[in-house]
């Protein structure tokens, strides 16, 4: 056995140990005092990581749940809402069906106040539970819970969200049909049995009138809405048949109303959904008139014919019965040629007037000519009041008195072209007047000299006088050498027209052997109709002036922003041009359909709310557009070009805003009382299906409560698994730690006097 005092290795161990068992002890007394298995990163930093993730999840249900039951209670604070204003429907279908019985002999006037008063009611607890149009709560509302996981794409932020849309689930009396937008005829024209001059049995009988009418016993209504308008525009023919005064004539055109709905076409469908319907409005001085109304959607009722339009107020006199005229007419500039001329002009013009009634889209679109007689002008007529134009190609000699334009090939085909070679050019340095149209427009005359007898003199001559005028310059045009005649063409896709005035044919832009002429400007009628009538009460802007675009260079962005009960804008840009690539601004229709037809492409709901409608400021006044909706408000932006055509109001931002009056459901009378009964039994049904919403919101907001709810328990499970201490095994570690603690102890201090052994060595 050696002995050693330098080093006492059993010292050292025994302090090695102690101090482990002294460390295991203070774990062991932390665990226990705590109650947590990990009291610092270094006893299990993963388990930690995943503890803390699992106590900020609960932090977030925690949070969750009591947004929850937030919205909870905000929506059965709207359900109890929605059960009051059920039971003002109730009241008011009482009122209602009381005064549509033809056997109450009380005050329908009384009736009606407090069946106002309930709409009113209707419309005051909508706003205060926040479902009105445009109220707080009329939009997605979206509460955020937590407990989401990414999937497929979605988000954890989005799974962890319970989303109830109550944007289509208003209660207002607006939504509720009680109230719409409403197009009225011209008040202070009497359509009633007391009317002596205007009344509409005199009105449907009136020779004019019935002259007017497209069929016999039928007179026609024109309806332009979201969905419908434009060429899609929805005919409504009613039968007056057996009509005799303002109330069966309503029922009457409701009838056909409803068959036009029928139809098998998205137009009609549309319609459909519009729910147009007619009523008579009584003036407090007893004057009735006709007036049309939907709940949800804006449109335009226009008069097909005279019968129609005194039925709606325009007639020519206060005390005459017929309708204002809607014949609109363009004179050519120029008589036809006479009878002795080799052109047969009877036979010709004969020939015309046939081909023009045989025309089903000139016939749809109400185009006729007036019998023609050689040696007189034509008289072409629209019965629609629209404005229009009459133009002829290939008649070189003005044989028609409408002037013309080279035709693409020869004595037929389209005046409108990108590229055109002429023929024949005799290219002598003489003086000759050549005549551009640029996309339709205006004529515009340029005399041109070439300096020489040579092609090139031609070209150098025709391509100087283009460039020193500004809308040729713009148009693109530019002469060539085609194979030895003279070709022109458009290097931006603009479409021109043009002629030669006189015979020379110096250009080539001649018929061998015809006697150029000017094109002659027809003389277009200023109709003094007002035909058409957009609903009151709905968001308009003003009208915009509108010209074509001719260049192909002056492309137009229209932008149009809108928004709906609270929510996102939504935006969507229409561009309109004239070029090779789409031609769709060269007139007012084609850039209404462009618009209306991209508006419901977009599939966006809110946007789909909108159109566009032609109309005009004055009767005798161009043509415009008019932006129409039943959204909140809406904005309309026209970007600039070159030519200051498309749009106007470029640059600028043109706001919507109400106009006119809308109609409110009354029961002053049993018609309207009798129409009022079918509203509330709609709005009935509109009422239940948007607590329906609600409901299912509130089961909703529940299910996620109970969801959340579990998964709390669980991750405080979980993480109670990774933190907590087993307080059992922790006790026995602590006695052990304490045995072990004194049991050290005491062998450390034997350690330590194991060196003093070795002084009994030292004494001998």
């Amino acid at each position: 056995m050696s002995f050693r005092i330098n080093t006492n290795i059993a010292s050292l161990q025994s302090r090695e140990y102690l101090r482990t068992t002294s460390e295991d002890q203070a774990k062991a007394i932390g665990r226990v005092t705590s109650g947590l298995r990990i009291l610092s990163s270094g006893d299990d930093a993963a388990g930690l990581s995943i503890a803390n993730s699992f106590r900020s999840d609960q932090a977030v249900l925690q949070q969750g749940i009591r947004n929850a039951n937030d919205g909870l209670s905000t929506l059965q604070t709207i359900d109890g809402g929605i059960n009051n204003i059920s039971k003002l429907l109730d009241r008011a279908r009482t009122l209602a069906t009381q005064s549509a019985s033809g056997t109450f002999t009380g005050s329908r006037a009384v009736l009606n106040t407090e069946f106002t008063s309930v709409v009113a009611e209707i419309d005051r607890q909508a706003q205060s539970i926040g479902l009105n149009t445009g109220g707080e709560f009329a939009r997605s509302l979206s509460v955020f819970i937590g407990g989401g996981k990414s999937s497929n794409g979605i988000n954890a932020i989005q799974n962890g969200a319970s989303n109830v849309d109550l944007s289509n689930s208003t209660v207002d009396a607006k939504s509720l049909g009680l109230k719409g937008s409403q197009a009225q005829g011209i008040a202070g024209i009497d359509i009633g049995t007391g009317s002596g001059s205007t009344s509409v049995s005199t009105i449907i009988n009136d020779p004019t009138n019935v002259a007017s009418l497209g069929a016999a016993g039928f007179t026609d209504l024109y309806f332009r809405g979201p969905g419908f308008g434009d060429a899609q525009r929805v005919k409504v023919s009613v039968n007056l048949s057996g009509v005799t005064n303002v109330d069966n004539l309503v029922g009457a055109i409701n009838n056909a109303l409803t068959s036009a709905g029928q139809v098998v076409s998205p137009a009609a469908t549309a319609f459909q959904n519009a729910n147009v319907r007619a009523s008579v409005i009584t003036a407090p001085d007893g004057k009735r008139s006709l007036a049309f109304t939907s709940a949800n959607s804006a449109f335009q009722v226009e008069a097909g014919d005279r019968t129609a339009n005194a039925l709606l107020g325009n007639v020519t006199a206060p005390t005459n019965p017929t309708g204002v005229s809607l014949t609109n007419t363009v004179t050519g500039g120029s008589a036809t040629a006479a009878t002795t001329t080799t052109f047969g002009a009877s036979q010709a013009l004969a020939s015309l007037s046939s081909a023009v009634a045989a025309s089903g889209s000139l016939q749809a679109a109400g185009i006729t000519l007036a019998s023609p007689t050689p040696g007189s002008a034509l008289v072409f007529g629209n019965a629609r009041g629209e404005r229009f134009e009459a133009q002829s190609s290939g008649d070189l000699n003005n044989l028609l008195g409408l002037g013309s334009f080279r035709s693409l090939n020869g004595a037929s085909g389209s005046f409108d072209y990108t590229t055109l070679t002429g023929s024949g050019g005799a290219f002598t340095a003489t003086a000759e007047t050549l005549e551009f149209s640029i996309g339709g427009g205006a004529t515009i005359p340029l005399a041109v000299t070439p300096a020489g007898a040579t092609i090139g003199d031609a070209i150098q001559a025709l391509n100087s006088a283009i460039a020193g005028n500004t809308t040729l310059a713009a148009a693109g045009l530019v002469a060539t050498n085609s194979g030895g005649e003279i070709q022109l063409a458009s290097t931006n896709g603009t479409r021109f027209r043009i002629a030669t005035q006189g015979a020379g044919n110096v250009f080539g832009f001649n018929s061998a052997g015809a006697t150029g002429v000017a094109d002659v400007a027809e003389t277009q009628a200023g109709n003094t109709d007002v035909n058409q009538f957009i609903s009151g009460g709905t968001q308009q802007t003003s009208l915009i002036p509108f010209s074509g675009i001719r260049s192909g260079g002056d492309d137009q962005t229209i932008t149009l922003t809108a928004a709906e009960n609270g929510g996102p804008e939504q935006s969507l840009a229409v561009v309109l041009r004239n070029d090779g690539t789409l031609r769709n601004g060269g007139t007012v229709d084609e850039a209404i359909s462009a618009i209306n037809t991209t508006l419901q492409q977009s599939n966006n709901p809110t946007l789909q709310k909108l159109f566009a409608v032609k109309a005009k400021a004055t009767p005798t006044g161009p043509e415009g557009i008019r932006f129409v909706s039943t959204l909140n408000s809406f904005k309309v932006t026209a970007s600039t070009n070159g030519g200051g055509t498309g749009l106007g109001s470029q640059g600028t931002v043109i706001s919507s805003a109400t106009t006119g009056t809308g109609a409110t459901a009354d029961i002053s009378t049993q018609e309207s009382a009798q129409s009022a009964v079918s509203a509330l039994a709609t709005a009935v049904t509109s009422l239940g299906q948007a607590q329906a919403v609600v409901g299912r919101g509130q089961n909703q907001f529940t299910f996620a409560v109970n969801l959340a709810a579990s998964q709390l328990t669980n991750l405080a499970a979980a993480e109670s698994r990774i933190r907590d201490a087993d307080l059992a095994e922790e006790a026995a570690n602590l006695t052990k730690a304490q045995i072990l603690l004194q049991a050290g102890i005491s062998a450390l201090a034997q350690a330590n006097s194991a060196p003093q052994q070795v002084l009994s060595l030292l004494k001998g």
